[in-house]
């Protein structure tokens, strides 16, 4: 058992020593005497106060000095220790399609973990793993993992083994890919009081091409199509339909199959055209996209712009006000992209560089793309990693700011219990004993003097 709060233990020490030491002076009656005369008698009864040469009422003596070292550890917010050492590791490895080997990413977090600790795996999602179960998984993985959510998920973790630790190791397995560090990371990570350890993965690069997107126009000379030669063939291992009309019901079959992308992009001019800009927000580990145009402002579809808040829903581009121009809703094992950005016939805005940018991110997997390029770089994740000259984090200090960690523990109220149990006992006690003033030989305290 370990105090959340020892001071408070040792002022109950204290208490117990100053009963110690006030039952040592006992009042006790002066020993009768025979006197002349009745005048040196005082009216009131004779006591006087005497240090005891020996301790008497041992058991009183006993069940005080306990129930007051029971009241103040009672206080001092008790726990049970957890076995295990003094030094316990919390290891977040990152589970997704950015690390590139996911099963020596996880013999890594074996290493690390040892006795006591706990592995966290983080991918969109963060969770505790059993240390018994800790198997390599490539099936159904994120595209990169939230480090936001694996800091979350690591602080709980490390409330459940704090208790009876003296310090607490934080240890990240990750590439440490761009899109892995979002708005929040910053503030997750401040609220760790100690140093991270940053173990660095190999990331994986999107090494496979797919077809070139095709497109399906009623214009004979479409200004996507010299935008989409140019484009390629496709980074990653899927297949994309451009559609400039109405969706068949040719076209909602074919996008159900994995792998499948099918981009609704209307050709309408009769929108009036303005010098807008538009941000394209890629799924994977990358950077924004913005292009300033004299784009049309299309409107999405009704059931597509009700669904922006669905939780399947993803928003890929949005106009510089902050309106969605680009949804992503998922269509079977595929996905159906929405795009509200109108495109003049005349100009060569499709033939700019920016453009061709916004393009690969309207065209890349449904579950986005990731690249080792851009792996965050030994500077830019310093902040991370916290000073080296920084110590490890208190385990007292996570436990104590726990939520309810008062009420986890229920051994206060087992130690208030037992003290007034041991006050009630001392109770009886006293009240059973032979009277304060009574003498040895029997006689009445109360006996008169006569002279």
């Amino acid at each position: 058992m370990t105090f959340l709060a020892p001071w408070v233990f040792m002022a109950g020490v204290a208490a117990a020593m100053a009963v110690v030491a006030l039952h040592l002076l006992t009042t006790r009656r002066p020993p009768a005497m025979r006197l002349p005369t009745a005048r040196f008698v005082p009216v009131a009864e004779a006591r006087a106060v005497a240090r005891a040469s020996r301790p008497t009422d041992l058991l009183l003596l006993a069940l005080r000095a306990l129930a007051v070292l029971l009241i103040g550890a009672a206080f001092a917010r008790p726990v049970r220790e957890a076995a295990g050492p003094s030094v316990r590791t919390v290891v977040m490895v990152e589970r997704s399609r950015a690390v590139g080997s996911d099963s020596v990413a996880m013999a890594r977090a074996r290493e690390m973990v040892g006795e006591g600790g706990a592995v966290v795996e983080f991918g969109a999602v963060a969770r505790e793993l059993p240390l018994d179960s800790l198997d390599a998984r490539d099936a159904g993985l994120a595209t990169v993992g939230s480090l936001s959510a694996g800091l979350i998920a690591a602080r709980r973790a490390a409330e459940r083994i704090a208790p009876g630790a003296d310090s607490l190791r934080l240890v990240l397995v990750s590439p440490l890919v761009a899109g892995s560090v979002d708005a929040a990371t910053p503030a997750l990570r401040a609220s760790w009081p100690g140093r991270m350890e940053i173990v660095r993965m190999a990331a994986a690069e999107d090494t496979a091409r797919g077809t070139p997107a095709r497109l399906v126009t009623p214009l004979d000379d479409d200004p996507l199509a010299p935008a989409l030669d140019r484009l390629g063939a496709l980074r990653g291992a899927h297949d994309v339909r451009v559609v400039r009309g109405a969706v068949s019901a040719a076209d909602s079959a074919w996008t159900q199959e994995r792998g499948r992308v099918l981009l609704v992009w209307p050709a309408r001019f009769d929108e009036p055209v303005a010098a807008i800009g538009v941000i394209a927000f890629p799924q994977g580990a990358g950077a924004a996209a913005t292009v300033v145009a004299p784009f049309a402002r299309l409107a999405l579809p009704q059931g597509v712009a009700a669904a922006a808040n669905a939780a399947s829903t993803r928003i890929l581009a949005r106009w510089n006000d902050g309106v969605p121009a680009v949804q992503q809703t998922p269509l079977g094992a595929g996905c159906i992209r929405h795009v509200g950005i109108g495109i003049p016939l005349a100009g060569d805005i499709t033939l700019r560089a920016p453009f061709a940018r916004l393009l690969d991110v309207l065209t890349e997997p449904c579950d986005g793309r990731i690249g080792a390029a851009l792996v965050l770089t030994d500077s830019s994740a310093a902040w991370l990693e916290g000073d080296d000259a920084s110590p490890l984090a208190s385990a007292r200090v996570i436990a104590a700011a726990a939520p309810g960690a008062g009420a986890v523990s229920r051994l206060p109220a087992l130690l208030l219990t037992i003290a007034l149990a041991l006050l009630l006992a001392e109770h009886a006690a006293r009240r059973a004993r032979p009277a304060a003033g009574a003498r040895q030989d029997g006689t009445p305290a109360t006996g008169k003097v006569t002279a």
